[in-house]
Protein backbone atom coordinates (compact mmCIF):
# COMPACT_ATOMS: atom_id res chain seq x y z
CA UNK A 1 0.00 0.00 0.00
CA UNK A 2 1.25 3.39 -0.95
CA UNK A 3 0.35 6.66 0.81
CA UNK A 4 1.21 10.34 0.83
CA UNK A 5 0.67 12.58 3.90
CA UNK A 6 1.45 16.00 5.26
CA UNK A 7 0.55 18.09 8.29
CA UNK A 8 -0.68 21.57 7.66
CA UNK A 9 0.66 24.46 9.76
CA UNK A 10 3.77 22.44 10.50
CA UNK A 11 5.34 20.81 7.41
CA UNK A 12 3.85 21.50 4.00
CA UNK A 13 6.13 18.95 2.32
CA UNK A 14 4.48 15.71 1.11
CA UNK A 15 5.80 12.54 2.60
CA UNK A 16 5.63 9.38 0.44
CA UNK A 17 5.49 6.00 2.19
CA UNK A 18 4.90 2.37 1.35
CA UNK A 19 3.43 -0.21 3.60
CA UNK A 20 3.62 2.23 6.58
CA UNK A 21 0.57 2.79 8.65
CA UNK A 22 1.87 5.53 10.99
CA UNK A 23 3.43 8.94 10.92
CA UNK A 24 5.54 10.48 13.65
CA UNK A 25 5.81 14.19 14.42
CA UNK A 26 7.80 15.47 17.42
CA UNK A 27 8.20 18.85 19.15
CA UNK A 28 4.95 20.24 17.83
CA UNK A 29 4.25 23.66 19.21
CA UNK A 30 0.91 24.19 20.86
CA UNK A 31 -1.77 24.98 18.31
CA UNK A 32 -4.16 23.47 15.70
CA UNK A 33 -2.94 21.21 12.91
CA UNK A 34 -4.62 19.23 10.07
CA UNK A 35 -3.12 15.88 9.17
CA UNK A 36 -3.98 14.92 5.57
CA UNK A 37 -3.31 11.63 3.84
CA UNK A 38 -4.08 10.10 0.40
CA UNK A 39 -3.44 6.49 -0.44
CA UNK A 40 -3.42 4.06 -3.40
CA UNK A 41 -4.87 0.54 -3.40
CA UNK A 42 -3.12 -2.52 -4.49
CA UNK A 43 -4.08 -1.82 -8.09
CA UNK A 44 -2.32 1.51 -7.89
CA UNK A 45 -5.48 3.59 -7.97
CA UNK A 46 -5.10 6.77 -5.82
CA UNK A 47 -7.85 8.21 -3.69
CA UNK A 48 -7.16 11.88 -4.22
CA UNK A 49 -9.94 12.96 -1.94
CA UNK A 50 -8.00 11.44 0.97
CA UNK A 51 -8.72 11.78 4.60
CA UNK A 52 -7.77 14.32 7.23
CA UNK A 53 -7.88 14.75 10.97
CA UNK A 54 -7.72 17.92 13.04
CA UNK A 55 -5.11 17.92 15.78
CA UNK A 56 -5.05 20.30 18.73
CA UNK A 57 -1.82 20.43 20.73
CA UNK A 58 -2.51 21.88 24.17
CA UNK A 59 0.26 24.00 25.74
CA UNK A 60 1.88 22.90 29.02
CA UNK A 61 0.31 24.37 32.15
CA UNK A 62 3.07 26.98 32.58
CA UNK A 63 2.19 28.40 29.15
CA UNK A 64 -1.55 28.59 29.65
CA UNK A 65 -3.48 31.86 29.83
CA UNK A 66 -4.22 31.50 33.50
CA UNK A 67 -0.52 30.79 34.13
CA UNK A 68 0.39 34.01 32.32
CA UNK A 69 -2.30 35.78 34.31
CA UNK A 70 -0.72 34.46 37.48
CA UNK A 71 2.67 35.62 36.20
CA UNK A 72 1.30 39.07 35.56
CA UNK A 73 -0.42 39.23 38.95
CA UNK A 74 2.74 37.96 40.63
CA UNK A 75 4.77 40.57 38.79
CA UNK A 76 2.34 43.30 39.77
CA UNK A 77 2.30 42.02 43.36
CA UNK A 78 6.09 41.87 43.46
CA UNK A 79 6.38 45.37 42.03
CA UNK A 80 3.79 46.67 44.49
CA UNK A 81 5.52 44.92 47.38
CA UNK A 82 8.82 46.45 46.33
CA UNK A 83 7.11 49.83 46.12
CA UNK A 84 5.57 49.45 49.57
CA UNK A 85 8.87 48.19 51.00
CA UNK A 86 10.73 51.12 49.47
CA UNK A 87 8.07 53.54 50.69
CA UNK A 88 8.18 52.12 54.22
CA UNK A 89 11.98 52.21 54.19
CA UNK A 90 11.97 55.84 53.02
CA UNK A 91 9.26 56.75 55.54
CA UNK A 92 11.20 55.06 58.33
CA UNK A 93 14.37 56.79 57.24
CA UNK A 94 12.59 60.16 57.20
CA UNK A 95 11.01 59.40 60.57
CA UNK A 96 14.39 58.43 62.00
CA UNK A 97 15.91 61.56 60.50
CA UNK A 98 13.08 63.65 61.96
CA UNK A 99 13.47 61.93 65.35
CA UNK A 100 17.20 62.58 65.29
CA UNK A 101 16.62 66.19 64.28
CA UNK A 102 14.04 66.64 67.05
CA UNK A 103 16.41 65.03 69.54
CA UNK A 104 19.17 67.36 68.42
CA UNK A 105 16.84 70.35 68.70
CA UNK A 106 15.71 69.23 72.16
CA UNK A 107 19.33 68.78 73.17
CA UNK A 108 20.17 72.23 71.83
CA UNK A 109 17.14 73.71 73.61
CA UNK A 110 18.08 71.95 76.85
CA UNK A 111 21.64 73.14 76.49
CA UNK A 112 20.45 76.68 75.78
CA UNK A 113 18.11 76.53 78.77
CA UNK A 114 20.88 75.16 80.99
CA UNK A 115 23.18 77.88 79.72
CA UNK A 116 20.51 80.52 80.42
CA UNK A 117 19.95 79.11 83.91
CA UNK A 118 23.70 79.06 84.50
CA UNK A 119 24.01 82.66 83.33
CA UNK A 120 21.02 83.67 85.47
CA UNK A 121 22.49 81.91 88.51
CA UNK A 122 25.82 83.57 87.87
CA UNK A 123 24.04 86.91 87.54
CA UNK A 124 22.13 86.34 90.78
CA UNK A 125 25.29 85.19 92.53
CA UNK A 126 27.07 88.31 91.33
CA UNK A 127 24.11 90.46 92.34
CA UNK A 128 24.01 88.87 95.80
CA UNK A 129 27.74 89.33 96.16
CA UNK A 130 27.43 92.98 95.16
CA UNK A 131 24.53 93.37 97.59
CA UNK A 132 26.59 91.76 100.34
CA UNK A 133 29.52 94.09 99.60
CA UNK A 134 27.17 97.07 99.59
CA UNK A 135 25.61 95.99 102.87
CA UNK A 136 28.97 95.38 104.56
CA UNK A 137 30.36 98.67 103.24
CA UNK A 138 27.58 100.48 105.10
CA UNK A 139 28.63 99.00 108.44
CA UNK A 140 31.05 100.84 110.72
CA UNK A 141 34.63 99.64 110.47
CA UNK A 142 35.44 100.47 114.12
CA UNK A 143 33.37 99.55 117.17
CA UNK A 144 33.26 102.44 119.70
CA UNK A 145 35.27 101.94 122.90
CA UNK A 146 33.83 104.03 125.74
CA UNK A 147 34.92 103.97 129.37
CA UNK A 148 31.37 103.40 130.57
CA UNK A 149 30.16 101.06 127.83
CA UNK A 150 31.42 97.80 126.33
CA UNK A 151 30.08 97.08 122.82
CA UNK A 152 30.34 93.90 120.76
CA UNK A 153 28.59 93.07 117.47
CA UNK A 154 28.07 89.95 115.40
CA UNK A 155 26.44 89.60 111.97
CA UNK A 156 25.99 86.54 109.80
CA UNK A 157 24.59 87.29 106.35
CA UNK A 158 22.23 84.84 104.70
CA UNK A 159 22.59 83.43 101.19
CA UNK A 160 20.10 86.06 100.04
CA UNK A 161 21.27 89.24 101.74
CA UNK A 162 18.55 90.27 104.18
CA UNK A 163 19.52 93.90 104.71
CA UNK A 164 20.54 93.94 108.39
CA UNK A 165 22.27 97.16 109.42
CA UNK A 166 23.85 98.53 112.57
CA UNK A 167 25.65 101.79 113.29
CA UNK A 168 27.02 103.99 116.06
CA UNK A 169 27.29 107.67 116.83
CA UNK A 170 28.93 109.40 119.80
CA UNK A 171 28.59 113.07 120.80
CA UNK A 172 31.83 112.95 122.76
CA UNK A 173 30.03 113.40 126.09
CA UNK A 174 30.13 109.77 127.14
CA UNK A 175 26.84 109.26 125.31
CA UNK A 176 26.43 106.59 122.67
CA UNK A 177 23.75 106.16 120.01
CA UNK A 178 23.28 102.67 118.60
CA UNK A 179 20.90 101.68 115.80
CA UNK A 180 20.05 98.21 114.58
CA UNK A 181 17.87 97.81 111.50
CA UNK A 182 16.45 95.21 109.15
CA UNK A 183 15.35 96.18 105.63
CA UNK A 184 12.43 94.39 104.03
CA UNK A 185 13.25 92.39 100.91
CA UNK A 186 16.54 90.84 99.89
CA UNK A 187 19.49 91.45 97.61
CA UNK A 188 20.20 94.81 96.04
CA UNK A 189 16.85 96.25 97.14
CA UNK A 190 17.74 95.64 100.76
CA UNK A 191 21.23 97.04 100.11
CA UNK A 192 19.65 100.17 98.63
CA UNK A 193 17.50 100.67 101.71
CA UNK A 194 20.53 100.21 103.99
CA UNK A 195 22.46 102.88 102.05
CA UNK A 196 19.50 105.29 102.37
CA UNK A 197 19.26 104.81 106.15
CA UNK A 198 23.04 105.02 106.48
CA UNK A 199 23.02 108.43 104.76
CA UNK A 200 20.15 109.67 106.90
CA UNK A 201 21.82 108.44 110.09
CA UNK A 202 25.10 110.21 109.25
CA UNK A 203 23.21 113.42 108.49
CA UNK A 204 20.82 113.41 111.43
CA UNK A 205 22.38 111.37 114.25
CA UNK A 206 23.74 114.52 115.91
CA UNK A 207 20.15 115.52 116.59
CA UNK A 208 19.23 113.14 119.38
CA UNK A 209 15.49 113.59 118.78
CA UNK A 210 14.51 110.02 117.92
CA UNK A 211 10.98 110.81 116.78
CA UNK A 212 12.24 113.51 114.41
CA UNK A 213 14.80 111.14 112.99
CA UNK A 214 12.15 108.45 112.40
CA UNK A 215 9.87 110.96 110.68
CA UNK A 216 12.72 112.19 108.47
CA UNK A 217 13.51 108.60 107.42
CA UNK A 218 9.86 107.87 106.59
CA UNK A 219 9.49 111.02 104.48
CA UNK A 220 12.70 110.31 102.56
CA UNK A 221 11.77 106.67 101.85
CA UNK A 222 8.32 107.69 100.62
CA UNK A 223 9.77 110.38 98.35
CA UNK A 224 12.04 107.74 96.76
CA UNK A 225 9.00 105.62 95.76
CA UNK A 226 10.67 102.33 96.67
CA UNK A 227 7.40 100.42 96.69
CA UNK A 228 6.96 97.88 99.49
CA UNK A 229 10.46 98.49 100.75
CA UNK A 230 10.76 99.58 104.38
CA UNK A 231 13.27 99.63 107.22
CA UNK A 232 12.60 98.28 110.70
CA UNK A 233 14.90 100.05 113.15
CA UNK A 234 15.75 100.11 116.85
CA UNK A 235 17.22 103.39 118.13
CA UNK A 236 19.09 103.35 121.45
CA UNK A 237 20.85 106.17 123.23
CA UNK A 238 22.87 105.54 126.39
CA UNK A 239 24.20 108.38 128.51
CA UNK A 240 25.53 107.82 131.99
CA UNK A 241 22.91 105.71 133.77
CA UNK A 242 20.01 106.34 131.39
CA UNK A 243 18.77 104.41 128.37
CA UNK A 244 16.49 106.11 125.85
CA UNK A 245 14.97 103.72 123.32
CA UNK A 246 12.41 103.67 120.51
CA UNK A 247 11.56 101.00 117.95
CA UNK A 248 10.07 100.93 114.46
CA UNK A 249 8.92 97.40 113.77
CA UNK A 250 11.87 95.60 115.45
CA UNK A 251 11.92 92.63 117.88
CA UNK A 252 11.97 93.39 121.63
CA UNK A 253 15.15 94.57 123.32
CA UNK A 254 16.35 92.52 126.30
CA UNK A 255 18.04 94.02 129.35
CA UNK A 256 19.91 91.73 131.72
CA UNK A 257 19.73 93.16 135.22
CA UNK A 258 22.99 92.33 136.97
CA UNK A 259 21.55 92.94 140.42
CA UNK A 260 18.55 90.59 140.13
CA UNK A 261 19.97 88.22 137.47
CA UNK A 262 16.79 88.59 135.47
CA UNK A 263 16.00 89.57 131.87
CA UNK A 264 13.69 92.52 131.27
CA UNK A 265 12.08 92.67 127.80
CA UNK A 266 11.36 96.04 126.18
CA UNK A 267 8.74 95.80 123.46
CA UNK A 268 7.74 99.03 121.74
CA UNK A 269 5.39 98.36 118.86
CA UNK A 270 5.71 100.62 115.83
CA UNK A 271 5.46 100.54 112.06
CA UNK A 272 8.66 100.16 109.97
CA UNK A 273 10.13 103.38 108.62
CA UNK A 274 8.61 104.37 105.28
CA UNK A 275 5.24 102.75 105.99
CA UNK A 276 3.06 105.63 107.32
CA UNK A 277 3.45 109.37 107.65
CA UNK A 278 3.02 110.96 111.07
CA UNK A 279 3.09 107.65 112.90
CA UNK A 280 3.51 108.29 116.63
CA UNK A 281 6.46 106.26 117.89
CA UNK A 282 6.78 105.57 121.60
CA UNK A 283 9.94 106.52 123.44
CA UNK A 284 11.02 104.91 126.69
CA UNK A 285 13.59 106.01 129.27
CA UNK A 286 15.10 103.38 131.51
CA UNK A 287 17.64 103.61 134.33
CA UNK A 288 20.74 101.44 133.97
CA UNK A 289 23.10 100.13 136.63
CA UNK A 290 26.68 98.91 136.47
CA UNK A 291 26.83 95.38 135.02
CA UNK A 292 23.50 95.65 133.22
CA UNK A 293 23.60 94.32 129.65
CA UNK A 294 21.47 95.28 126.66
CA UNK A 295 20.83 92.81 123.82
CA UNK A 296 19.56 94.04 120.45
CA UNK A 297 18.90 91.55 117.65
CA UNK A 298 17.23 91.32 114.26
CA UNK A 299 14.35 88.93 113.61
CA UNK A 300 16.76 86.58 111.81
CA UNK A 301 17.74 85.24 115.26
CA UNK A 302 14.30 84.25 116.68
CA UNK A 303 13.13 83.10 113.23
CA UNK A 304 16.16 80.88 112.71
CA UNK A 305 15.19 77.30 111.80
CA UNK A 306 17.14 74.15 112.56
CA UNK A 307 17.38 70.98 110.46
CA UNK A 308 14.10 69.76 112.04
CA UNK A 309 12.27 72.91 110.85
CA UNK A 310 11.94 74.18 114.42
CA UNK A 311 12.13 77.93 115.07
CA UNK A 312 14.55 79.33 117.64
CA UNK A 313 11.93 81.78 119.00
CA UNK A 314 12.11 84.59 121.57
CA UNK A 315 11.78 82.54 124.75
CA UNK A 316 14.91 80.59 123.87
CA UNK A 317 16.82 83.85 123.36
CA UNK A 318 15.58 85.17 126.69
CA UNK A 319 16.51 81.93 128.45
CA UNK A 320 20.06 81.74 127.07
CA UNK A 321 20.61 85.46 127.67
CA UNK A 322 19.61 85.01 131.31
CA UNK A 323 22.28 82.32 131.69
CA UNK A 324 25.11 84.32 130.08
CA UNK A 325 24.10 87.92 130.82
CA UNK A 326 26.70 88.35 133.56
CA UNK A 327 29.58 87.63 131.17
CA UNK A 328 31.52 90.21 129.19
CA UNK A 329 29.99 91.41 125.94
CA UNK A 330 32.47 89.40 123.86
CA UNK A 331 31.83 86.20 125.84
CA UNK A 332 28.08 86.78 125.47
CA UNK A 333 28.55 87.10 121.71
CA UNK A 334 30.71 83.95 121.63
CA UNK A 335 28.11 82.02 123.60
CA UNK A 336 25.30 83.18 121.33
CA UNK A 337 27.27 82.22 118.22
CA UNK A 338 27.94 78.76 119.64
CA UNK A 339 24.31 78.35 120.69
CA UNK A 340 23.07 79.41 117.24
CA UNK A 341 25.48 77.11 115.39
CA UNK A 342 24.46 74.13 117.53
CA UNK A 343 20.81 74.97 116.99
CA UNK A 344 21.14 75.27 113.20
CA UNK A 345 22.97 71.93 113.00
CA UNK A 346 24.21 72.73 109.51
CA UNK A 347 20.95 74.31 108.30
CA UNK A 348 21.82 77.59 106.50
CA UNK A 349 20.10 80.77 107.77
CA UNK A 350 17.34 82.10 105.52
CA UNK A 351 17.81 85.65 106.83
CA UNK A 352 20.61 87.78 108.22
CA UNK A 353 21.32 87.12 111.89
CA UNK A 354 22.63 90.13 113.80
CA UNK A 355 22.95 90.90 117.50
CA UNK A 356 24.53 93.80 119.38
CA UNK A 357 25.54 93.52 123.03
CA UNK A 358 25.99 96.68 125.17
CA UNK A 359 27.35 96.16 128.68
CA UNK A 360 27.37 99.00 131.19
CA UNK A 361 30.80 99.25 132.81
CA UNK A 362 30.11 102.22 135.06
CA UNK A 363 26.73 103.85 135.46
CA UNK A 364 28.04 106.95 137.24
Amino acid sequence: MKSIYLIENYDENLVYTENQRWATFTNLDPGEYIFRVIAANNDGVWNYEGAHIKLIIAPPWWKTSWAYAIYILFGIGTAYSLYIFQKVRITKRERDRTRITEAELRAQAAEAQARAIRYENERKTLELEEARKLQLSMLPKIIPNLPNLEITVHMQTATEVGGDYYDFYSNGDNSQIVVLGDATGHGLKAGTMVSVIKSLFISNAADANIKAFFEKCTQTIKQMHLGNLYMALSFVKIQNNQLVVSCAGMPPIYIYRNETKTVEPILLKGMPLGAFDNFVYKELKIKLNTGDTILLFSDGLPELFNDKNEMYDYERIKSIFKKIGQKSSQLIINSLIKEVDEWRNGNPPNDDVTFVVLKVRNSN
